[in-house]
């Protein structure tokens, strides 16, 4: 959701330009005081239960090319394994005592902020898979990683097409600093993550030459939540062998749900029983979703229905 200029709260359709890009780059304390003007505004409707309270609604940190000062925001953010988060290990220690600020989400998980320089970061990252694939927009963008002892899992995001939903009261002043060696040492030291493969490279092989990033069902639920993998359960009862525009619309509803690197995992793996299933047309059509993503909205009201509380 997203208040527009008049104090109106309307629906954010993830359209990153356009007349909504203001709302994408609009400062924090300039986002708080438009929010105070909703509820100024509405009060009334807000006290009889007809529009979102204060405990229901915050200001949400979109994260593509998202900066303090010249550093890119970096977040690490903590998932729940079997309903806790495991805040004694030494990743989790050493992450929030390198962050520069760690709040806490609605559902208990942590997220650590911390700045990085893209420029010197971009060889480390990639030394260490963190990047993703050639092709998409994402710079980060990892989801459902384990560490090597399995007692964490966190999702990885910086100058991502992703929004991290803040629960508590956000402290402006707590600016962040260049943490981007630190960073690197950290995430190597307790993770060895899989090399995407890149989109490029996709549409130059030959044909059978592209796998699933070799990812079998089981490994792709594996980074999925318990909401992805229901909507990821119904997808297998939509057939593949369908018309070209309810193809490529299906994976315009798969990028909205998985995003731009799981989900090129995801859709390769939904078209590839396809009779007329082709890698390289596979690739330059995920590259083209991958462009018009952000443009689009989630059409698929079953999966919106399963996945409501979870945006």
């Amino acid at each position: 959701m997203y208040v527009n200029f008049q104090g109106d709260l309307l629906k954010l359709n993830k359209k990153g330009g356009g007349k909504l890009l203001p709302y994408y780059k609009m400062a924090y304390a300039e986002a708080v005081s438009m929010l105070e003007r909703y509820f100024t505004k509405n009060d009334h409707f807000v006290t009889c239960g007809h529009s979102p309270s204060e405990s229901s609604v915050r200001v949400s940190l979109y994260l593509e090319n998202a900066k303090y000062d010249n550093l890119h925001i970096f977040v690490i953010d903590f998932d729940k394994i079997d309903g806790v988060v495991e805040t004694d290990s030494t990743f989790f220690q050493s992450a929030k005592a390198l962050a520069d600020k760690v709040t806490r989400s609605q559902g208990g998980g942590y997220h650590m902020f911390y700045g990085v320089d893209k420029e010197k970061a971009t060889p480390l990252f990639d030394s260490i898979n963190l990047l993703t694939a050639k092709g998409t927009k994402s710079f980060v963008s990892k989801t459902r990683e384990f560490t090597l002892d399995r007692k964490n899992k966190v999702d990885m995001f910086c100058d991502a097409l992703h929004f991290i939903y803040e629960w508590e009261p956000w402290d402006n002043s707590a600016g962040l600093t260049d943490k981007t060696q630190e960073l690197y040492e950290l995430i190597k030291a307790n993770f060895s993550l899989k090399r995407p493969t890149d989109f490029d490279e996709w549409e130059n092989a030959d044909d059978g030459s592209i796998e699933l990033e070799g990812l079998s069902e089981e490994m792709l639920k594996q980074k999925m939540d318990e909401k992805r993998r229901a909507v990821f359960e119904d997808l297998k009862t939509i057939s593949c062998d369908c018309s070209r525009e309810m193809w490529f619309r299906t994976g315009l509803d798969i990028y909205q749900v998985f995003g731009d690197e799981l989900g090129g995992s995801v859709f390769l793996w939904w078209s590839k029983p396809g009779h007329s299933y082709n890698p390289q047309g596979c690739a330059r059509t995920w590259n083209n979703i991958c462009r018009k993503g952000p443009e689009a909205e989630l059409k698929n009201m079953t999966w919106r229905l399963m996945l409501m509380n979870s945006f």
